[in-house]
């Protein structure tokens, strides 16, 4: 395989685990949050903890198309969950 096989392959494994981790991401926030009517000062500090660390580890390697799904799911996120941003 060349450099640049071995580039396309990293860059469709990095695409298919932030497409993994964004879709649990949402599937945590409707698990724990979906249901509460109010949430505790409790709930928005353990929101805001996976929220951070979920992007800080998160790899892009500045792709424009892993960053917008990035934000479309922040997006998603926000707009069911407010309290949270």
């Amino acid at each position: 395989m060349t450099v640049s096989g071995e580039q396309t392959n990293y860059e469709e494994i990095l695409e298919s685990s932030l497409r993994a981790d964004l879709e649990w991401l949402e599937r945590e926030f409707e698990l724990l949050f979906k249901y509460k009517k109010e949430k505790t000062q409790k709930d928005i500090t353990l929101g805001n903890r996976i929220l951070d660390n979920v992007i800080d580890n998160i790899k892009t390697n500045n792709s424009e198309e892993l960053l917008n799904l990035l934000a479309l799911t922040l997006n998603k996120i926000e707009h069911s969950y407010p309290e949270f941003f």
